[in-house]
């Protein structure tokens, strides 16, 4: 019994002290960690719609207006390098700034209907708010106005500094092409004087041929009459010889003519004969005495036959000697007639080879003179188009001194109307502040409605208003100018993207003056342009959302860069892959890197819908309670928290507009004590 109540009080011990250090565990655990929050702040709300694309090349861009009228400006030439963002043409203004006024006329009773629904405070409070709201809005107008100058200011200062851009360059063109026809007419008189002096070096070549040729042939009729003359000699000398041979033979004849000595010894052979025959018959009287006498008689003839043989063989020599001699006298006669000609020859040719050497030299000096007077004209062209490339390079900086002093007026005075806007708006957030929230809560939310439709409207005219103004939407030349002064033209062109000189005046949304022509040709068609466009395929919802004119951002993860583009054309022809219906969609970047090649992928983003300098809150601080809105509040003594209905405006992809509830600087509360411990800060 006793080991009974002892186990008993031990276990009740045991049971005292863990129930005391539990509590004293309880009384131990740390403190929750505060709230976290989230500072209502100013910024950028942005919704966006998504795809993937790839670059592609343009090579040529049709532009247009994108609102009708009649051009009242042309600041440009066919032919003329244009930089992204310069004035390329104007219309009249007078309509879309008619329009303009409407509708702001629209949204000022638009804004003064949602102001009538929410009055609720004291007359005296209502109108010290609305002194203060015209006061801001006034100086937004006065602001507006400014910003209006200024542009003028930079329409007519650009038009005049291009203008005198354009007077310096055409000068330097002029000049260009003045020394370009200068040395090719320089050149030209070098030219014909080299032919000239080509065609009579060839032409003295000629006659040199000419003449050498005669003068070997006057030489060679020269050597065959002094060879004529020799063999003439030599067969006069034969024939002298032959004929003293023929007369110490006693030949009947010599040379050809009858001798006495001859004569007679004929005469004496021919008695010799008479005699031989008279004397036969006593030889054959006589035998003995007549032998002798025959013996005699035979060695007489022997010697006369063989002196006759010598006389004929003599006679015939002289004959062929003579011959000889007559052919070499005819030949002779030839000779000394080619010598004779050919010796005139030479004289001609030797006259006319004094002329051609004369008339070459006449033409070298003409050569010289002509290079001279090439170099000399050169060195002066060269000095025409050193001035006046001075004179385009004073202009291009007076251009871009001008343009970029008048754009920084321009940037002021809209920073003074966004100043202004804000002013404002904070006026307008005050008042709605201050006065009591209306009963009726649906006619606020439609005259609100309202109120943004006629705001939307207001930005669409002053887009078209600006529009009025075609600008060069990328860099290029101007190929073709397709319209004139004084024309009216239709519009219709959608945004092209690219710089936008009025972009900082109108709504992030609102289309660029830049422009696809709707119309073949369009009123201005640059080429050489140096864009890359991206081609993404969205689907059919978000296609619906997308307009010509938004802005997008292009991320190229290969190449760690991410671009602005905008949109600039949307397939009217769906496309369907795997039973998906979408439609290309055609960005153009608005700067072009060296790195980005044809085909590369890109993410992008098309902004549909975009609000400068509202209140924003994280889509998640946002608690949808029986179609209100409510957010949790932190205290001012950081523990207390307050439910708050707030009134939304754009929902974004990260943060909702807030339109009324909160003002800047309330802490909203994102995350229960049972989340994270960081405070985040808007």
């Amino acid at each position: 019994m006793m080991r009974t109540r002892l186990m008993q009080g031990v276990l009740g011990f045991t049971a005292l002290t863990l129930l005391v250090g539990s509590f004293k565990v309880m009384q131990s655990k740390p403190k929750p960690p505060p709230p976290t929050t989230i500072t209502v702040s100013r910024g950028v709300v942005l919704a966006s719609v998504n795809a993937t694309g790839n670059v592609t090349v343009e090579d040529q861009l049709a532009l247009d207006f994108p609102v009708g009228g009649k051009v009242t400006d042309i600041f440009v030439k066919e032919g003329q390098r244009v930089v992204t963002g310069q004035p390329l043409g104007a219309i009249d203004t007078a309509p879309a700034r008619a329009k303009l006024a409407q509708a702001q006329a629209d949204y000022d009773a638009a804004q003064a209907n949602v102001r009538k629904l929410l009055e609720g405070s004291t007359p005296q409070e209502q109108q010290q708010n609305n002194v203060n709201i015209d006061a801001a809005r006034a100086s937004l107008s006065k602001a507006g106005d400014q910003v209006g100058r200024a542009q003028d200011a930079l329409k007519t200062g650009s038009a005049t500094r291009q203008a005198a851009f354009n007077d310096a360059k055409t000068s330097l063109a002029n000049a260009q092409a003045a020394a370009a026809q200068h040395v090719k007419d320089l050149q030209l008189d070098i030219d014909q004087v080299a032919q000239r002096l080509g065609e009579h070096n060839a032409q003295l070549k000629v006659h040199q041929a000419k003449y050498d040729f005669d003068s070997q042939q006057a030489d060679s009729t020269r050597a065959a009459e002094a060879d004529t003359l020799h063999r003439i000699d030599a067969e006069r000398a034969t024939l002298a010889a032959i004929e003293q041979r023929q007369r110490d033979k006693n030949c009947t004849t010599v040379g050809g003519q009858q001798t006495g000595g001859n004569t007679t010894a004929s005469t004496a052979s021919t008695q010799a004969k008479a005699a031989n025959t008279l004397a036969l018959p006593v030889a054959n009287a006589k035998p003995t005495s007549t032998t002798a006498t025959t013996a005699k008689n035979n060695n007489n003839n022997n010697n006369n036959n063989k002196n006759k043989n010598e006389c004929d063989n003599l006679a015939a020599q002289h004959a062929q000697v003579q011959n000889d001699m007559a052919h070499d006298n005819d030949v002779l006669s030839v000779v000394r007639s080619d010598r004779s000609r050919y010796e005139g020859y030479v004289r001609d040719d030797n006259e006319t080879l004094i002329s051609d050497h004369q008339t070459v030299d006449q033409d070298q000096r003409d050569l010289d003179d002509a290079k001279n007077a090439q170099k000399a004209g050169i060195l002066s062209d060269q000095q025409n188009i050193q001035s006046t490339q001075t004179q385009l390079t004073s202009a291009l900086n007076d251009q871009r001194k001008g343009d970029l002093a008048d754009q920084q007026a321009v940037d002021t005075a809209r920073n003074d109307v966004n100043t202004s806007e804000a002013q404002v708006a904070q006026q307008v957030a005050a008042k709605g502040v201050q006065e009591e929230r209306p009963k009726n809560q649906s006619e606020v939310a439609a005259a609100q409605s309202d109120a943004a439709n006629k705001q939307a409207a207001l930005s669409d005219a002053q887009r078209q208003f600006d529009d009025t103004t075609l600008v060069a939407p990328t860099d290029g030349t101007v190929a073709v100018i397709g319209g004139r002064v004084g024309e009216d033209v239709p519009g219709g062109g959608s945004n092209r993207g690219g710089f936008d000189a009025s972009a900082l005046s109108r709504p992030p949304n609102a289309q660029a003056p830049g422009s696809v022509s709707s119309r073949a040709g369009g009123f201005v068609t640059l080429t050489n342009l140096g864009t890359n466009e991206v081609k993404a395929r969205f689907s059919e919802a978000d296609t619906a959302k997308i307009q010509p004119g938004q802005a997008a951002k292009v991320e190229f993860e290969s190449i760690g860069q991410q671009l602005t583009a905008r949109v600039i054309r949307l397939d009217s022809i769906e496309t369907v892959v795997a039973n998906v219906v979408t439609y290309t969609v055609t960005l153009l970047l608005d700067k072009k890197l060296e790195e980005i090649k044809p085909g590369m992928t890109g993410n992008v983003d098309v902004i549909i819908a975009e609000k400068q300098n509202v209140l924003r809150l994280p889509v998640t601080a946002i608690n949808p309670r029986n179609g209100r809105a409510t957010v949790q509040v932190l205290g001012k003594d950081g523990k207390t928290t307050e439910t708050r209905q707030v009134t939304t405006g754009l929902k974004g992809d990260d943060d909702v507009e807030i339109t009324s509830g909160l003002d800047v600087g309330d802490k909203v509360v994102v995350a229960t004590p049972g989340g994270a411990g960081k405070q985040a800060q808007g």
